[in-house]
Order: structure tokens, then C-alpha cells, then sequence
């Protein structure tokens, strides 16, 4: 069963999954998702609505004395988080479909099946179907209202957050296919990217916006935008991708704290958080930029930031922290979505650094501790022990889905 609190967590000292015991985790989360569909919940479902975002603002606006407002929502969320099956709609989400896509192509080369290769061909001409018109190139965001400290993001937003996911699930399925029409799609989102999300100067490099009109300095939009247009440069050769690129990514560097951390924005918070996926996104970001130009202060910046992470977003049991400081917590205690973003992120930066014991310790956690019996996974573990199974498509199970059929792919070639 799962561990119901952090500190009773590290009793279960997982080893290395076997390759089967891997394969058959992802076989029951494919016959879920078979059966489940692709639209579903999501975490922002209850803060979507007319009274979270009134809340939310409020909140933004007027700081603690508006705490009771949200109050009930955030409670909700906790305490029965299956309630939003009677009061939210089903939604489809742009970066979950990317994320199975990715999976599926994964899953095809692992096992040589047609099968796993026709659902991502599936996927992308659902992908096709949602994006936003009306920019340089096709661009996703989210299909709902969102309230920020920043404002109010409008659903079907364009945002540089979602959209570099596309990108590398249109690539992943031309290097699988060589269709043209994939790298087609792929050469448009990097024109969007490139010409629609503005730069904002900031010392060395530039910051980028988090959608077309946004002038806020988003840390991870920046890693976003610079590990896109690097790989963009590097497959299509426009000149103008990688110039974007090293300016993003001379930001990121330099946004840098001496500890190692990166806060979340700059200047956007009175207190600039710093939590487990945000730092994930960062780093794979200036990672794969990284190898890409051939930038060896990004690889170091890279190095001390994984020496942050692991130092301050773990447990002492060696398990993932949602947060290191500041942040709305919420009650949480552990969720799924940094568990796949520590297992994505070891398994990037095996070659430069020794990750595989992080890698292996967090295929067993998904694998062995928070897969249920119909094939999802615990969306969240929080205060009281209290489980989350409502299973969120873009929260969670669908970049868990894409790292442990990345993991079962090289562990299968090894």
C-alpha cells in the first residue's frame, strides 16, 4: 500500500524494478486510459470555476483577509477532491495528449508494435484539431480560465508552457515515422514560438513572456522557450531560433541564486517560491539547451542546480518534497506530478551526471506505490494520509505515463 505520510515514507526502501514489473505497470495504465478516454479532471478544476477565480482574486488582492474565501475551495481540494465529478466538466488537455503521444512512440519502439505507433498518429490529429488559430504557427494553452497573481488568463491562451510539449511530440513522431507533414507542424510551432512570445532585455539574455502580450519574467518560459528553439534550430536550421535561444537562455543562468535555486518569476511575488516541478522544468530546459549550443555555463548552472535539488526537494527518506520555500501548499504532502518529473529529469541527465539511482528509486515508487489497481495512479498524498485518486490527465499521470515508458525503453536496449 502507499505510504500515507512523508515521514513513515522512507520504511519502504524500493530497489530497482524489474523490466517486467515495469512492463506491466504500463500495460495496465494503457488499458486504463483505453477505457478512461482522454478527456477528464484536473487539478484547477474547483479554481476554475466563477467562485475559485472570484476567490483567487480576492485572495491576490487583498492577501489573508480574504483567506476565508478560498478557504473552501483549498478544503475541498483536500478533503474530497472527488467532488469535482458534480461540479466541473470534462476537459481535454493539449499537454496531456503531447505527453501520450511521446509515450505511445516510446512504447512502439520498445516493443516494435504498430499498435502503440497508430495511437500516437491518433494523437496528433487530435492535436491537430486543438490548437489555437490565429498566431505565426499552431499553439496550445489551457482549456480553461485561469486566475494568476498576474491577472486572468483566458482558456485557449497560447502559452509557452504547453506549446513546447507539441513540439516535441510532433518531432518524436517524425524521427519515428519520417513523415514530412509531423516536421511541417513541428517548423510552425517553432514560428510561433520564436515570433509570437515577446522578450523582455534583462542583463545578459532576455526574458521570455508566458503568452503573446505577457512582459512577465517566468523563469521556466524562458528554459521552455530556449530548449525549444535550440532543438528547433538544430533540426530546421533558421538562424534567428538559436540568437532566441542563447538570449533565453543567458537569463535562466543568470536568474540563478548562489544556493543553486531558481525562484519561480522574477520580481512577480512577495515571495518568490521555489518548488519540485518548477525546478524540474528549469533544469531540463537549460539542460537540453545546453547540449544543443554547446554551452558549458549552462551545463555548469545545470550541476549546481541538480546539487540544490536533490539537497533541498527531497525527504531525509529520499523521496520528493513539493516544496523547498515559500509556495501555497495547500496540504500537500506528496504529488505524482514531481515523482515524473524526478524520474524524466534523472533519466535526461544520465549522461552528465549520476542519476540512475533516482531514476530506479522513482520507477519503483510509481510502479510498486502509487499505481492502483485500474491502472492510474494517486494524483496526490496529503495532509492525514488523505489520497487524491481522481486521476488528472495533465497533472500527473500522463507525464508519469511518458517517463516510465522512457525508463522501460532503456532499460529494454540495455
Amino acid at each position: 500500500m502507499l505510504p500515507t505520510k512523508a515521514n513513515t515514507a522512507g520504511r519502504y526502501r524500493s530497489q530497482r524494478p524489474s523490466v517486467a514489473v515495469v512492463e506491466a505497470a504500463l500495460v495496465r495504465f494503457v488499458a486504463w486510459l483505453e477505457r478512461a478516454g482522454y478527456s477528464g479532471y484536473d487539478q484547477y478544476d474547483l479554481w476554475a470555476t466563477a467562485y475559485g477565480i472570484r476567490s483567487r482574486r480576492m485572495y491576490y488582492r487583498w492577501g489573508r483577509l480574504a483567506a476565508p474565501l478560498v478557504l473552501p475551495v483549498a478544503l475541498a481540494d483536500w478533503l474530497v477532491p472527488g467532488v469535482r465529478r458534480q461540479l466541473c466538466p470534462t476537459r481535454r488537455y493539449p499537454m496531456a495528449d503531447a505527453h501520450y503521444l511521446m509515450g505511445f512512440v516510446l512504447l512502439h519502439r520498445a516493443f516494435g508494435s504498430a499498435l502503440y505507433l497508430g495511437r500516437a498518429v491518433e494523437l496528433a490529429e487530435a492535436l491537430r484539431r486543438s490548437h489555437i488559430p490565429g498566431f505565426s504557427g499552431p499553439a496550445w494553452g489551457y482549456p480553461f480560465d485561469w486566475q494568476s497573481r498576474s491577472g486572468l488568463c483566458r482558456r485557449d491562451t497560447p502559452l509557452v508552457t504547453t506549446t513546447p510539449y507539441v513540439f516535441d511530440a510532433f518531432v518524436e513522431l517524425y524521427q519515428a515515422t519520417g513523415e514530412e507533414s509531423y516536421l511541417a507542424d513541428a517548423r510552425g510551432i517553432a514560428d510561433f514560438v520564436a515570433h509570437d512570445i515577446p522578450d523582455t532585455p534583462s542583463g545578459r539574455g532576455c526574458a521570455a513572456g508566458y503568452a503573446p502580450g505577457d512582459t512577465s519574467q517566468v523563469i521556466n518560459a524562458s528554459a521552455y522557450r530556449a530548449a525549444c528553439l535550440a532543438q528547433a534550430w538544430a533540426l530546421l536550421g533558421v538562424p534567428r531560433y538559436r540568437e532566441l535561444a542563447a538570449a533565453n537562455l543567458r537569463f535562466v543562468i543568470d536568474q540563478q541564486e548562489p544556493s543553486g535555486a531558481w525562484p519561480y518569476a522574477v520580481g512577480a511575488t512577495p515571495e518568490p517560491f521555489v518548488d519540485h516541478m518548477h525546478t524540474c522544468f528549469v533544469l531540463k530546459g537549460l539542460y537540453r539547451a545546453s547540449q544543443v549550443l554547446g554551452d558549458a555555463e549552462a551545463l555548469q548552472a545545470v550541476q549546481r542546480g541538480y546539487a540544490y535539488y536533490r539537497a533541498n526537494l527531497f525527504y531525509p527518506n529520499g523521496l520528493p518534497r513539493p516544496f523547498a520555500r515559500g509556495g501555497t501548499r495547500q496540504f500537500r504532502v506528496a504529488e505524482l506530478y514531481d515523482y515524473a518529473e524526478a524520474l524524466n529529469l534523472a533519466l535526461l541527465l544520465q549522461p552528465h551526471l549520476d542519476t540512475r539511482p533516482l531514476a530506479d528509486r522513482m520507477a519503483a515508487e510509481l510502479t510498486q506505490r502509487w499505481q492502483v489497481p485500474a491502472g492510474h495512479f494517486v494524483t496526490r498524498i496529503s495532509a492525514g494520509g488523505i489520497r487524491n485518486r481522481v486521476p488528472y490527465h495533465r497533472w500527473g499521470q500522463a507525464q508519469a505515463f511518458r517517463a516510465l515508458a522512457l525508463y522501460y525503453e532503456g532499460r529494454v536496449k540495455s
